[in-house]
């Protein structure tokens, strides 16, 4: 009995280390702190984008974590800290696909719909507030920019059809009858200032929120002030300028591909569209990764893996002039 009793310790300390550990998989070069709260890094080393390190333990939400110990090859030190954003955790032992379309967190993939207000309003929106608002100041510079249809968490296996992973289960009769979200001070400005539809409340936002939000793990206000934040930056880029200057006039697809791939690099143009209706540009979209970070400029999550998109546009089409 007495032999027993110290085998025990020992067979559990061997089960523990035959199990298999959880991996973090590097999407970005990052240093490995031998501490996180000094930052020192001997020997100056970085994590490897694409390569899997066995987790050691997490601080943190799993799904979000603030930092992650890893196992590396480092000669000093070889238990190291990085920080959360820079990869993702890969846990053993557990499906990582529920096989369902309403589960948050199993996005592959994100699009940013991006809509031209003035087509919009042409062809879909008489009577809403925001498009009467255009009409009596279509030289507003409001007008003269892409607005945010939606940050969409897509799941290749479900096609369209991954929504919906909240509370809310279906597509309500009005935007406005679903629930209301409750976003921060921060997350209403953003949003105000790049979606119409939140600054006169049609409640676009809150289909957005619970048809497509809601499969993501960020919350309501951090959701949003990332979706306006890639918005803003489209903004600034040169395709962006070349459209609000081509407004009552035509523009082509290549030309508009060559500004972006020019700007957000080579791989970039097969992850922009351009989505026409009656000879109209209605929306452009990105193709973003599954895993978005504030931190990060678009040319470098463009970067990353993410569907190539189709246009629907023709090879020339008519910008339209708000009004």
């Amino acid at each position: 009995m007495s032999l027993l009793r110290r085998l025990i310790p020992l067979i559990a300390l061997s089960l523990v280390a035959s199990a298999k550990a959880d991996t973090f998989v590097a999407d970005q070069n990052c240093p490995l702190y031998q501490s996180k709260n000094k930052l020192t890094n001997p020997g100056e080393v970085m994590t490897v984008p694409g390569q899997h390190y066995s987790v050691l333990e997490v601080l943190g939400n799993p799904n979000r974590p603030d930092w992650v110990r890893l196992e590396t090859a480092a000669l000093t030190s070889p238990a190291r800290w990085v920080n959360g954003r820079c990869g993702k955790i890969e846990q053993q032992g557990t499906s990582a696909d529920s096989g369902r379309c309403d589960v948050a967190g199993e996005q592959d993939s994100h699009i940013l719909a991006l809509s031209w207000q003035g087509a919009f309003c042409e062809l879909y929106g008489k009577g809403k507030r925001e498009c009467h608002a255009l009409e009596g100041n279509p030289d507003d510079a409001r007008w003269q920019a892409l607005t945010l249809h939606g940050l969409w968490p897509n799941k290749a296996s479900c096609g369209t059809d991954y929504g919906f992973c909240g509370s809310v289960h279906q597509k309500a009769r009005g935007f406005c009858n679903y629930p209301a979200i409750a976003l921060n001070k921060e997350a209403e400005t953003a949003l105000a200032g790049v979606m119409p539809s939140a600054e006169f409340s049609t409640c676009l936002d809150r289909h957005q929120w619970w048809k497509h939000g809601s499969c993501q793990t960020m919350d309501a206000s951090d959701y949003f002030i990332e979706a306006a934040r890639l918005t803003r930056l489209v903004n600034e880029s040169r395709m962006a300028k070349a459209l609000a200057q081509s407004s009552g006039k035509m523009q082509t697809t290549a030309n508009l591909r060559k500004l972006f791939t020019e700007e957000f690099g080579k791989h970039s143009g097969k992850r922009v569209s351009f989505h026409c209706s009656r000879g109209l540009l209605t929306e452009v979209r990105l193709s973003l990764p599954d895993r978005l970070d504030s931190s990060i400029e678009i040319k470098h999550l463009m970067a990353r893996s993410g569907p190539d998109l189709r246009d629907s546009c023709p090879a020339s089409f008519l910008v339209d002039k708000p009004g």
